[in-house]
């Protein structure tokens, strides 16, 4: 009984996501490109670690926080504007399911365009 009136209260039924058309996604995945280009782990690892100033004996492995499995040498990654590394796929996938911060420290992917500065507008 409360079970059925919850439904009738919500209105929340079996409702699916709305389905993006692969154009769409396919947009959505080149903006994407523009923040995080994909590499190789190794090929972000050897340009990384020095502007980190990581020492030699850093091993460089990383777990991908999406899938929570280890991301190997060869596999193609993306960064995040806060140096975080997941697999392409995961975090593809995590983009193309509306979410628009790192999965991790939910900085957001792109800047938000500060509000218009106006000089006429007073509150009074």
């Amino acid at each position: 009984m409360i079970a059925s009136s919850l439904f009738l209260l919500t209105g929340r039924g079996d409702r699916k996501p709305a389905q993006r058309s692969n154009r769409d996604n396919n947009e959505r995945l080149r903006k994407l490109d523009k923040v995080s280009p994909t590499c190789t782990l190794e090929k972000w690892w050897a340009s990384t670690k020095g502007k980190l100033g990581l020492s030699e004996a850093v091993d460089g492995q990383f777990v991908c926080a999406v899938c929570l499995e280890q991301v190997d040498r060869t596999h193609e990654i993306r960064e995040l504007k806060c140096f975080h590394v997941f697999h392409r796929e995961c975090l593809e996938k995590w983009f193309l399911g509306d979410h628009y911060n790192c999965p991790l420290c939910h900085r957001a992917y792109f800047a938000s365009p500060p509000p218009p500065i106006t000089p006429s507008v007073w509150m009074v």
